[in-house]
């Protein structure tokens, strides 16, 4: 079974939101520890927590959706892969943009609305008050602005569209594209693999309300979709000395985020602000849990990856901001700028509601926008980590039981190879040093649940390779 995994894969299993900063804290030492346990079922509207998911639950989910569409349907949601369609989403309201492809949801009756939105939660994390669950939150803030006076025809949960473009499956590249206001979901698939998990928008006018129908999620859910994004950014900015703020501060007012629809590729040559690589671990554990409600929103193995990978990159990242800092005031700003990573948040006056505030958010990659396959510089070719890692070492048996080991045979023999062994999100369990073409892998006390192994050999650029406990 193809499953979900990043370029730099890692693994996966569900965890509830609230554990996240615990456990994305590195491990203190290089002893194996047990894996987090299954999280149970999540909020209303996100999917049920599971051990692992895969890339074809996605395509067997697009298929489903387009057997229910007729020929003239489908013509409309299946669209090209290319660099003019790709950038066809905005987070502007049905009159704000209307250059969006892919068919809208109101277009549909119930049930193939329903079979449309499995695709998304396929492909999607499953915490609360992220992922899928977000989306479905966003969805339902256009139906309570509606309730509120809004006009109908240009607000509504079923004034969002969804689009393939390229064909689904496990082999090609392809890509889901899913949004209306303040949602625009862009998810790339190659080789069986995930590609690419951004770029990804999120806002939300106003900041909390309740559902003020069933059309999405029960009448009277309490929604808040963004409060984790905004705690954690204030976190991070509080956690700050007063120096470290002073050279964080930008002395711009923002009114809008920098690399918004339509702004492929134009990020800012010189990073500004404050050198993550100043702060201290706690500090740099702040970073990463502000990073984490906008990466994990991705299926849950990419997010998992993804974090990691960027915290891989903190020495090279920078954090800064305007305004208060707290997140509650028009024109108050943030970002996180890395080598890949780049987060944005404002805070707007409301649009319909000019009395109150509301958030603009975007969570871009510059080596993973649309799987890394357009726009200059940070152009890259992804998906074949995999295959490099299957030509330099081999791992079995997998799946292999807790009490069995894992044996690992290099292709041919290394003077001074080691291997780390990572959990879920990211944590090292234990690493090795040795030499030769083979060496066995404890795994002792782990829990059921997916695993990565990475392996670097004479002085090689890592490879990985996922293996399940059972």
């Amino acid at each position: 079974m193809n499953k979900f995994v990043f370029v730099a894969p890692l693994l996966l299993a569900a965890a509830t939101y609230e554990k996240v900063a615990e456990l994305l804290a590195p491990a203190a030492a290089p002893t194996y520890v047990a894996a987090p346990a299954a999280a149970p079922q999540t909020t209303a509207g996100a999917k049920k927590a599971q051990g692992t998911a895969a890339v074809s639950d996605v395509v067997n989910a697009a298929n489903a959706f387009l057997a229910t569409l007729t020929a003239a349907q489908q013509s409309t949601v299946l669209q090209t892969f290319n660099a003019a369609n790709v950038v066809k989403w905005s987070n502007f309201p049905i009159a704000g943009y209307n250059g969006r492809i892919g068919i809208r949801l109101d277009a549909l009756t119930a049930a193939q609305r329903t079979a449309a939105m499995a695709v998304v939660q396929a492909a999607t994390g499953t915490l609360p008050n992220e992922g899928f669950n977000e989306i479905q939150q966003i969805r339902t803030a256009d139906d309570y602005l509606v309730s509120a006076g809004s006009n109908s025809a240009i607000f509504g949960s079923n004034i969002y569209f969804i689009a393939f473009l390229g064909t689904p499956s496990t082999t090609g590249t392809w890509m889901l594209q899913c949004g209306g206001h303040h949602s625009a979901t862009n998810i790339t698939f190659g080789g069986g693999n995930v590609t690419g998990a951004t770029p990804k928008f999120e806002g939300v006018e106003p900041l909390t309300y309740t559902a003020p129908n069933a059309n999405v999620l029960p009448t009277g859910t309490a929604c808040a979709p963004q409060a984790q994004e905004q705690a954690g950014m204030v976190a991070l900015i509080s956690g700050l000395t007063t120096a470290q703020q002073s050279t964080a501060r930008l002395t711009q007012t923002f009114n809008d985020i920098v690399i918004g629809p339509q702004r492929d590729g134009q990020f800012p040559a010189t990073r500004v602000g404050l050198p993550v690589s100043q702060l201290s671990a706690a500090q740099q554990q702040l970073v990463i849990d502000a990073m984490a409600p906008w990466v994990l929103d991705a299926d849950d193995a990419t997010g998992a990856a993804l974090l990691s990978t960027y915290r891989s990159q903190l020495a090279s990242t920078y954090i800064a901001y305007s305004g208060t800092g707290a997140f509650n005031t028009v024109s108050d700003y943030v970002r996180i700028d890395g080598p890949n990573v780049w987060i944005e948040l404002v805070v707007q006056r409301g649009a319909e509601n000019p009395a109150i505030v509301h958030y603009h958010t975007v969570y871009r990659d510059r080596a993973r926008d649309y799987g890394g396959n357009f726009y200059g510089t940070y152009t890259t070719a992804l998906g074949t980590k995999a295959a490099a890692a299957a030509q330099t070492f081999s791992v079995f048996p997998n799946p292999t039981a807790g009490s069995r080991g894992l044996q690992v045979k290099l292709a041919k023999p290394a003077a001074k190879a080691s291997y780390t062994l990572r959990n879920v999100l990211g944590q090292t369990i234990a690493t090795h040093a040795f030499a030769g073409e083979s060496v066995e892998v404890s795994t002792q006390g782990l829990a059921p649940g997916t695993y990565v192994l990475s392996l670097e050999a004479d002085g090689q650029e890592p490879v990985t390779h996922r293996f399940v406990v059972e």
